[in-house]
């Protein structure tokens, strides 16, 4: 086999799903991270914190 051919072989890992929560948790996550903004905090913070907020992250092993 060559390098290709074995790139292309689908291997047991980690699948990592991102969903969109409910509608009342993105705008919470919304409101914040623009009160963060407001308030002075470092932007990727304020952004890390409102994405975890407002997205669901479900990690499993095929």
């Amino acid at each position: 086999m060559t390098h290709m051919e074995k790139a292309m072989v689908p291997r047991r890992g980690v699948r990592i799903d991102l969903t969109l929560r409910p509608l009342p948790s993105p705008l919470i996550g919304l409101g914040g991270a623009w009160l963060g903004i407001r308030s002075g905090a470092d932007v990727a913070v304020v952004v890390l914190a409102a994405l975890l907020v407002a997205v669901r992250v479900s990690i499993r092993r095929i």
